[in-house]
């Protein structure tokens, strides 16, 4: 594809927080472009699985609390997810998580606060989720080093974007953002941050100005564009408590 397609889906400039450096903005997702869907059973890969990922109606209540180890190009990180903490959020990073959604997924922004992911490089895939909001909960704990929550565009936005902070972000449990206060945690690393600080950072927040086409076009895009992006190999949940 040309650069001059490329370019028709980059969306516009979005400005940080008031008197912020841009570096600063709050973790946020687009809308992404519709696609035509495809069949998708091909899309789990093997292994035990929760179900099928092209289905979001299909997200089962998660444990009180359980592990996903998230095997990356850089190494391992493995974070705990705490129900009580955002049941709504913490469903459906279980579903994401059991079902392989995020297996070959590009950790697509690192900068020094945060590292998001989320896109599942598959567009037919992204198209049902990351339509697919959820309904907006309070902040039950602390934007932290470690901590890791979802991002969101808008009221009722959160869907299949996560990212870690790799800073103390605590600002970020009370912020108003885009009508929205606070982006509440659904988990923290308990092992492997010093992965995630390993990430490569070259990029900075550039791709989210291309968040249209990482929408439309997946994986393919991204590895045109950002060749160094750091990748998801595969999830699995490793521990359950209920």
């Amino acid at each position: 594809m040309s650069e001059h397609r490329e370019r028709a889906w980059r969306r516009p400039g979005r400005a940080g927080r008031p008197g912020q450096p841009t570096r600063r903005r709050a973790p946020s997702v687009a809308r992404p472009l519709a696609v035509g869907l495809t069949a998708l059973a091909a899309a789990a890969c093997g292994g035990d699985r929760l179900g099928d990922p092209s289905d979001p109606a299909s997200t089962e209540p998660a444990p009180d609390s359980f592990t996903v180890a998230l095997r990356t190009s850089e190494g391992e990180v493995v974070m705990r997810l705490h129900r009580d903490w955002s049941p709504a959020g913490v469903d459906r990073v279980y579903h994401l998580a059991g079902t392989g959604f995020w297996d070959g997924a590009r950790i697509y922004r690192v900068n020094p606060r945060y590292a998001q992911f989320g896109y599942s490089g598959r567009p037919a895939l992204d198209s049902l989720w990351i339509a697919a909001g959820l309904a907006d909960e309070p902040a039950r704990a602390s934007n932290v080093r470690g901590s890791v929550s979802f991002a969101r565009g808008g009221p009722n936005s959160r869907s299949a974007i996560l990212f870690i902070n790799r800073d103390d972000n605590s600002d970020l449990d009370e912020m108003p953002w885009r009508g929205v206060p606070g982006f509440p945690p659904v988990g923290r690393i308990e092992r492997g941050m010093e992965v995630v600080d390993a990430l490569y950072d070259g990029y900075g927040d550039d791709p989210l100005e291309w968040e249209d086409s990482i929408a439309a076009l997946g994986n393919a895009f991204l590895d045109r564009r950002y060749p160094e992006l750091d990748s998801i190999i595969d999830v699995r949940i490793v521990e359950q408590w209920r």
